[in-house]
């Protein structure tokens, strides 16, 4: 399974849009800033065909130490869901059919 960058989602728009890396690169950040905005608002980020961000808090509980058997306090934290859009998720499970 391969990584994409930022710099590889740049030169592949370069080179099917023409605009400068450097110009798209200051996008795309501008773009990813945006939407860490709006989740630490609380506000859901909805991108069509894609699928909606959505804020979470995990709600504290007790877990259990497999070695010693002690009770664990794990207190709530703040998570971010991607619930992805049903063009989207077609597309994936088509693809690992085929």
């Amino acid at each position: 399974m391969k990584t994409i960058t930022k710099k590889d989602l740049a030169k592949k728009i370069h080179e099917q849009m023409g605009f400068s890396q450097r110009m798209i690169l200051r996008i795309i950040d501008e773009l990813l800033e945006e939407i860490k905005r709006a989740l630490e608002l609380g506000e859901k980020v909805k991108i069509v065909r894609f699928g909606v961000f959505i804020p979470h808090t995990t709600k504290e509980k007790v877990g259990r130490n497999l070695k010693t058997g002690e009770e664990v306090r794990i207190p709530s934290f703040k998570t971010v869901c991607l619930h992805l859009a049903p063009q989207f998720k077609a597309t994936l499970y088509n693809d690992e059919e085929g």
